[in-house]
């Protein structure tokens, strides 16, 4: 292995005991009441290290969430799903991402308040956003080859409004809270009359 292979690998492996020494204590005691300080020691790197890695706590999460999110980003590939509808491919898409953040509404919570409040896009949303893109343009793509489809918007504007109903569907998820009823419904609706704006 190359030495840049191994100072990448350290990186790698430096970023990942902060995120998960954060996320634990985090899970315990909830964000604001965990210090940096106290980040630096359970990863066992400084103070300094955490920083460089992250601008604040709320990106740790940010971070995590992303992670969180990559399976359902991945099995965008497989939609729809044989006899899936539009309707039923577009919620099963919208409904992945917001399904699997269950266990961690809180940091959803902190997620938002991060995205609403930063100045600049931290760099893993960034990069999990041109992810997620690529992934919803193919999927619009095979959707829009079906027969019957109306074309008359470019993909790139239905990703976006995609991803625009779903940054509420997550507001109205993350305020609700469990068993997330409301939310279910909500998305199945919208995803419901982004389908029929598509279809002949």
């Amino acid at each position: 292995m190359t030495e840049i292979g191994l100072r990448e690998r350290k990186r790698i492996d430096t970023r990942a005991r902060i995120v998960e020494a954060a996320c634990a204590m985090f899970e315990s005691r909830g964000i604001e009441e965990v210090t940096v300080d106290e980040i630096a020691a359970a990863a066992d790197v400084g103070k300094g290290t955490v920083y460089n890695y992250f601008g604040a706590k709320e990106d740790i999460v940010v971070a995590f969430l992303v992670e969180v999110d990559r399976p359902a980003v991945g099995a965008m590939a497989s939609l729809p799903l044989q006899g899936m509808s539009v309707a039923e491919a577009l919620d099963a898409a919208a409904w992945s991402l917001l399904e699997n953040k269950e266990p961690h509404h809180a940091f959803v919570r902190a997620y938002l308040a991060r995205l609403f409040l930063a100045d600049s896009i931290a760099f893993e949303l960034a990069e999990f956003q041109a992810q997620l893109d690529a992934a919803l343009t193919a999927l619009f793509t095979r959707l829009l080859a079906r027969p019957g489809m109306r074309r008359a918007l470019p993909v790139a504007e239905l990703v976006q409004s995609f991803k625009t109903m779903h940054l509420g569907l997550t507001a109205a998820w993350a305020l609700e809270g469990a068993p997330f009823a409301n939310a279910r419904q909500i998305t199945r609706r919208h995803m419901y009359l982004l389908a029929k704006g598509l279809e002949l």
